[in-house]
């Protein structure tokens, strides 16, 4: 009877065949799939650094604190979250929570204090305390809000000089606010249609800037602009010669939708190191490069 209770024993504690703990590689398919996970899989996934869930459509506060010590998680599909999710989340330096469309500002402290690099994107409208708290991450995407008030343009650009500000779904902005969000070092304003001749002075002050949505610009425009390091103007289609001159200025610039230059305009942006333009365009410049 002992060696018989012995073996089950050693039996017991031998592997099963075909139960091994499940990797990464298997869970994250399965989760985007059912849109949940238990526990367990959570306790697996915080083993690593990086997880992409954006089919996970729920989430509990402890798989959450599973996730805290992560350095890259991206949770697209989350259309909500606790407080406590949020105090969890915080603390992960690059964060994306792009389904979530409103948060508290309990929520907003919380993912704002922590965070290297915030993506919220699916945020339609903010409170001029969620700015301040966001302001805090250094590089905070928003690309879906629409309108700021002049106070939320300040918090959100506070010790932004080096980093990056996403504000791509803002389709105006009053000179007050062009001062606020040029303390940004990187900022993307792709929904602009238009800009005054001072907010382009302005604006000037970034070191990276894009604006795509502009489709023209003047001449002071150009020569305001042409201080920065880099400029995207990827809506432009066309430019003037002295625009060109002045433009040309610039170490990097990105002007894909141009749909013809001249030729004092081709050898005028032939004397940028970097230039992003059409391959046609860019056969034109290229005569002029060795000149």
């Amino acid at each position: 009877m002992g060696k018989y209770l012995t073996a089950l024993l050693i039996a017991a504690s031998l592997p099963i065949a075909g139960c091994s703990e499940q990797t990464p590689a298997e869970i994250i398919p399965e989760i985007n799939r059912l849109g949940s996970m238990t526990d367990a899989q959570a306790k697996i996934l915080r083993k690593g650094e990086r997880i992409n869930l954006p089919g996970l459509t729920s989430i509990t506060d402890a798989q959450a604190e599973h996730f805290s010590k992560l350095q890259h998680v991206s949770l697209d599909g989350l259309a909500s979250i606790t407080d406590a999710q949020a105090t969890s989340l915080g603390n992960i330096a690059n964060l994306s929570l792009n389904g979530l469309t409103s948060i508290s500002d309990h929520q907003a402290e919380s993912l704002g204090n922590n965070s290297f690099t915030l993506s919220l994107n699916g945020l339609t409208s903010i409170t001029d305390q969620q700015a301040a708290s966001l302001g805090k991450a250094e590089n905070l995407l928003l690309n879906s809000l629409t309108a700021l008030t002049d106070a939320q343009a300040e918090n959100l650009s506070n010790n932004k000089q080096t980093n990056t500000l996403g504000l791509g779904g803002l389709v105006s902005i009053n000179d007050k606010q062009a001062e606020s969000l040029s303390k940004a070092g990187t900022l993307a304003l792709h929904g602009l249609t238009t800009l005054t001749d001072k907010q382009a002075e302005t604006l000037s002050k970034a070191h990276l800037l894009f604006l795509s949505g502009l489709t023209s610009i003047t001449d002071q425009q150009a020569e305001s602009l042409s201080k920065i390091h880099l400029l995207g103007l990827d809506g432009v289609t066309s430019i003037t010669d002295p625009q060109a001159e002045s433009l040309s200025k610039l170490p990097c610039l990105s002007l894909t939708s141009l749909a013809s230059i001249t030729e004092r305009q081709a050898e005028s942006l032939s004397k940028v190191e970097e230039l992003f333009v059409s391959s046609s365009i860019q056969s034109q410049i290229d005569q002029y490069k060795n000149k």
